[in-house]
């Protein structure tokens, strides 16, 4: 006797839970009702898929292949449906992305001009840093990923989308914020404020300057760009960001881009995936959407966009 539906719709839940009562919480079931349907799955497959050890659950190396196939098996099952849908003139069903924290400002005006487009899509977004969106590459959370600086030695399906231009700012009142042409080593005289190890940003700063010969005084590193703004609005210091999140400040005069040679360093955002990921009907609509919608002119704010061409043709 094999595997039924509805024992490894129970599997799955137990697996994701690690617990008997959650997944019949979830599923609508008793803790005995979980607990019948799991054993007769292992004796169906005559082979034990969790062991207990203390009072924690874990699951067999049995039951770790069997969590692969059954999450392969129920993705393969709603990609049926959306499949299905789309052949009937429309989308839905669940979407699943996630986003560095500099595209944070402008991932919901995609998300939104997509839902327009197909309203009964619903999304699920997740902004996180670059450590963490790495992590979720590998344990394939999402349909998709948004970011920047892309990782090293993982093959990725990229599609890169806009600009993203990486800028130095500061407080109005600092000294350099109305000089022009400032030269590359004049940075090392200030106070810099650091992104956390890990980010795009960061990193990419550091390997430009490196090859410039260029030392930083770091004063101070901080966990989010929310806090750099505010840090650089007090004149801690200076710092890096994409100017994606910093426009409405720029636009009000709270920081100032400042006028630094080699700078922006522009980079691309893009969407991207695991190479050998099956991607859902929502999601390859998504990406072709963002593609062929032209993105500069179509979906961002023009905030975003102010200072493409100027930057281009100064390169």
């Amino acid at each position: 006797m094999r595997a039924t539906l509805h024992q490894l719709k129970v599997f799955k839940q137990v697996a994701n839970t690690m617990n008997f009562t959650k997944a019949g919480e979830v599923l609508g079931l008793t803790q005995p009702a979980v607990s019948i349907q799991i054993k007769q799955l292992e004796g169906n497959l005559g082979i034990k898929l969790f062991e207990k050890v203390g009072k924690s659950l874990y699951l067999t190396p049995a039951g770790k292949k069997l969590q692969v196939f059954s999450d392969d098996i129920f993705t393969r099952f709603e990609n049926m449906d959306m499949s299905l849908s789309a052949l009937k003139g429309e989308l839905e069903g669940d979407f699943y992305l996630s986003a560095v924290t500099s595209a944070k400002y402008f991932t919901p005006h995609l998300l939104g001009a997509f839902h327009k487009k197909y309203p009964k899509v619903i999304f699920h977004l997740d902004i996180v840093n670059r450590e963490q969106i790495i992590q979720r590459l590998q344990e394939n959370r999402d349909d998709l990923v948004i970011m920047g600086l892309l990782p090293e030695m993982m093959p990725l399906a990229r599609y890169p989308f806009v600009d993203n231009p990486i800028i130095l700012i500061a407080s109005p009142d600092h000294p350099l914020a109305k000089k022009k042409n400032i030269a590359l080593t004049e940075l090392s005289e200030y106070a810099f404020i650091h992104r956390e190890k890990g980010s795009g940003t960061r990193k990419l700063l550091e390997e430009f300057l490196v090859g410039k010969g260029v030392n930083l005084q770091v004063n101070m590193t901080l966990g989010n760009s929310e806090t750099i703004k505010q840090a650089v609005m007090a004149d801690l210091g200076l710092s890096a960001t994409s100017r994606h999140s910093v426009s409405l400040e720029l636009a009000t005069n709270s920081l100032v881009e400042l006028d630094v040679v080699g700078f922006p360093l522009i980079r691309s955002w893009y969407i991207v995936h695991h190479e050998s990921k099956h991607l859902s009907p929502i999601a390859s609509a998504f990406i072709d959407f963002v593609m062929a919608s032209g993105v500069s002119q179509d979906i961002l704010p023009k905030r975003f966009l102010a200072k493409t061409a100027s930057d281009k043709s100064s390169e």
